[in-house]
């Protein structure tokens, strides 16, 4: 189960060229669990269509303030506390300089005002104005208020500039939202997971084996990790890919695996077995 599981994300979108990567962010949230309703800025609007969005979140798009039907229960109040956290993405130049003033000068303001949850941004603009003193200090203040600001990449921007500014890459911002809700019920705790299946050899030739592809010891990785765990994984013939961030011990028979158990377990808090290992040796 994914930290965002059943968590309720208001996505702004503001005017920058990346909107157009916006329901994509949609997409990777959904992913991992989240109900996503969006905020479209008249900025915004000029790069992606309410249409697009509408389809991808499935909910209807809020992009007015004063929409009177909205504002019959008070829209942007209502949208502040159903949200579980806001994120922006993208955010403009003058997006954040409204944020840091302030402003409550549209249906996205507004709510970031309004709300009591957490608030990500996700800066996407020229390479120049992103280094520029202004953007930098507006990010630097929202910092100290408790926003967290998603960095943009570097790399080729729409203007044909190279540098930092670029929107980084939906993935990652779903990451940084779900990090926002992991558990810390195993805060401190020091976890060992054997996982996959042992290899035994008959002769240089033949060996022994099973199907075990490692999946379920993953999984429980996965977890451990986002409650906050330290995770050490002996690892013997998987075909899943490997949780970061972890420990990695490669095992490929029974005793390999059982050297490695006993070497490392004297200092952990919790032991899981999950290996297929082998009667045969």
């Amino acid at each position: 189960m994914s930290s965002l599981t059943n968590k309720r994300i208001v996505l702004g979108v503001s005017g920058s060229i990346a909107a157009y990567k916006a329901p994509d962010i949609v997409r990777r949230l959904q992913d991992l669990g989240a109900e996503v309703r969006v905020i479209l800025t008249q900025g915004g609007a000029q790069f992606i269509t309410e249409l697009s969005l509408q389809a991808t979140s499935k909910n209807k798009v809020h992009d007015n303030l004063w929409d009177k039907e909205a504002e019959l229960s008070m829209g942007h109040i209502e949208l502040a506390k159903w949200a579980d956290a806001l994120l922006i993405a993208p955010a403009s130049a003058n997006t954040i300089a409204n944020l840091t003033a302030g402003k409550a000068c549209d249906l996205l303001s507004s709510v970031v005002l309004a709300s009591d949850c957490p608030v990500l941004i996700a800066p996407a603009m020229n390479q120049q104005m992103y280094a520029s003193n202004g953007v930098q200090d507006n990010l630097a203040t929202l910092v100290q208020r408790g926003i967290q600001v998603i960095d943009p990449a570097h790399g080729a921007q729409a203007c044909g500039d190279i540098g930092e500014g670029r929107l980084a890459e939906s993935t990652e911002i779903a990451k940084q939202v779900g990090s926002m809700f992991l558990s810390t019920k195993l805060s401190g705790k020091k976890v060992l997971i054997t996982l996959g299946a042992t290899i035994e050899a008959i002769d240089p030739v033949r060996y022994l084996s099973n199907h075990s592809s490692g999946k379920m010891g993953m999984a429980l990785a996965d977890a451990c990790i986002e409650a906050g765990a330290q995770v050490t994984l002996i690892i013997g013939n998987i075909s899943t890919s490997i949780s970061e961030p972890s420990k990695q011990i490669y095992a490929s028979s029974a005793k390999q695996m059982y050297q490695s158990v006993m070497e490392n377990i004297k200092d952990q808090d919790i032991f899981i077995a999950c290996a297929a290992v082998s009667d045969y040796s």
